[in-house]
Order: C-alpha cells, then structure tokens, then sequence
C-alpha cells in the first residue's frame, strides 16, 4: 500500500520510510502451515527435549525454564537471521529436526559456548576468593608473548579483531540504501558467531586456560584469560546486536 501511494502522490516522495523485502518461507514435515505460536512451541519443546536428553532431571524449576526460553528464542533468531532476507528461508518441521547444543550451525550452540565463557570466569572468581589464584593483574602487566597457540591467534585475528568491521558491514547495508527499498545484512553477525562458536568450542575443548595453582602458570593463564574476555565481550556485543541476552549458565 505504501509504495502504491508513493506511485500515485508525488508529494510522498518526501517521506523516509524504507522497505525490507523478504523472500518466500517454506516448510517441511508433517504440518507445514502451522502458526507462528505453534512454531514457538514446536522449537520449545525440542529444545526442553534435547536439554533433557544432555543433562536428565536437573532440567526443571524456573531457572531452567528461563534457560530453555532464551535458548528457544536464539533458535529462532538464527534460524531465520542466519539467511539473508531476500533469499528463501527453509524451516525445518520433521520430527528429527535438531535444536541441540551439538548442532554447530544453530542458535543454541552459539548459547552453549556463550555460556561456557560465563561459567570460566566464575569459577576463575571463585578460586580468587579462594586464594588458589590471585587477582586479575593491570592489562600493561600481560605477557602476551606466551600465547603459542594457533588457536589463540585465531580467535584474535579471525574474530575479535574484524568484529568491528562485521558491525560496521551491518549498519553501512542500512545507512547507504538507496531508494524505498532497503538491505540489511544481518546474517553476517550471525555467521559470525556461528563461526567464532566453533573455533572457539575447539580451542576451549582442547586447552586448560585455568591451570594448577603454581606461581610459574599464572602468566599465561592471564593472557588467556584476557584473550577469552575479548572473545566473551563479541559473543555480548552481537547477540545484543540480535537482541539475544546472554546466558550465564547452562
């Protein structure tokens, strides 16, 4: 109706309002033109499933109610984000659909390692009350020299350091259109993420960043543990940006 009237009146011209054209949606399994409520609830339910199939009778009470909620809405969001708009987007309804942490292309993965930095700054809080380590020192004390790792410099030069332009790819696609039409590219934060999750997960799986409490090790688990703060502030920043909060817990 609005771009009609903009034909017809030459005074509408004048008017700022942009249009976000979106391709087809489609459906697959059993009932494929359900609602966008029983949608929610279909993606609730699995991912309250999968939970429960991962971590068995803990899953229960408000706070993991809180927790599937989240994880369901990040589902969803990087289900249909993570496609550009204008291209056509394929749900997935089947019975075998997965929404599980595993699924190193969904929402719920990005969650999972989200909250697996959370959990290693807590238990690093924990330890400094404890006395086993001491408190974080002065960012111009670190060695950054004993970061050996290839997946540490990774991280830091396939993710932390062009995240700003990844924002910056984001708000230029909505600043620079031209027209009544207008392009977001939002699906390059969510690759992004998905990616960042993945090496991440790998590097996470594979190296003790909170080491034995000895003198010798502390420095290089606070380089890492530097390294995982700029990697924690882009898992923030985006989500933020997908207006996804953070999990703390999982």
């Amino acid at each position: 109706m609005d771009i009609l009237w903009r034909i017809l009146d030459p005074l509408a011209q004048t008017v700022t309002q942009k249009h976000l054209v979106c391709g087809s949606v489609k459906a697959t399994g059993s009932d494929p033109h359900i609602g966008g409520v029983q949608f929610i609830q279909v993606r609730k339910a699995q991912m309250k499933k999968a939970s429960v199939m991962k971590y068995g009778h803990i899953v229960q009470g408000d706070s993991w109610d809180n927790i599937i909620s989240t994880m369901t809405l990040a589902t969803i969001k990087f289900e249909m984000l993570s496609t550009a708009h204008r291209s056509l987007l394929t749900l997935d309804l089947t019975e075998d659909a997965s929404v599980s942490t595993k699924g190193t292309k969904s929402g719920a993965f990005v969650m999972y390692n989200c909250a697996r930095l959370a959990t290693l700054f807590e238990s690093y809080n924990k330890s400094v009350e404890q006395g086993l380590y001491p408190k974080f020192p002065v960012t111009e004390a670190l060695n950054y020299s004993s970061l050996r790792e290839e997946g540490e410099w990774l991280l830091l030069f396939n993710y932390i350091i062009p995240f700003p332009d990844v924002l910056g790819q984001l708000e230029r696609s909505l600043r620079d259109a031209s027209g009544i039409r207008l392009t977001a590219n939002i699906e390059v934060v969510c690759k992004h993420l998905i990616s960042l999750s993945m090496d991440f997960s790998s590097y996470y799986n594979r190296i003790h960043i909170l080491g034995e409490p000895l003198p010798h090790l502390f420095s290089q688990m606070f380089a890492r543990l530097q390294l995982m703060k700029a990697v924690r502030n882009v898992f923030h920043t985006a989500l933020e940006t997908l207006q996804i909060p953070p999990l703390n817990q999982i």
